[in-house]
């Protein structure tokens, strides 16, 4: 799992999605402070069936996301926490062969020692 988006991870239903956080505006500028942090996501990857979209107004860092108010750290843990609960409601079931093991793939670059 890689990028912003790898805290919506939920295992066995291959969530893809984008990460991104505004500053919000004010009149001559933005305020630095104030961030809308969004994740639009769909699942499964294999065969897209449903799109969630998670959108937090001003979120405020935990110490669980390390006081980070970004959107891989906010909006999309909520997906990873939602994605297995709707799922099976929405007829998707978990499915551990969706997950891709990368294990045996020969990296491209060799890891530097």
């Amino acid at each position: 799992l890689y990028g912003t988006g790898r805290f919506a991870d939920a295992e066995g239903y291959r969530v893809g999605g984008k990460t991104g956080s505004a500053e919000k505006p004010t009149r001559g500028g933005y305020r630095q402070n104030a961030l809308i942090s969004t994740f639009a996501s769909a699942f499964p990857m294999d065969r897209p069936r449903y799109v969630v979209v998670a959108m937090l107004d001003e979120p405020r860092g935990t110490v669980a996301s390390s006081f980070q108010r970004t959107a891989g750290w906010t909006a999309a843990p909520i997906v990873g926490r939602l994605v297995p609960r709707i799922g099976p409601l929405l007829g998707v079931r978990p499915d551990n062969t969706r997950d891709v093991d990368l294990s045996d793939i020969d990296r491209l670059v060799p890891e530097k020692k």
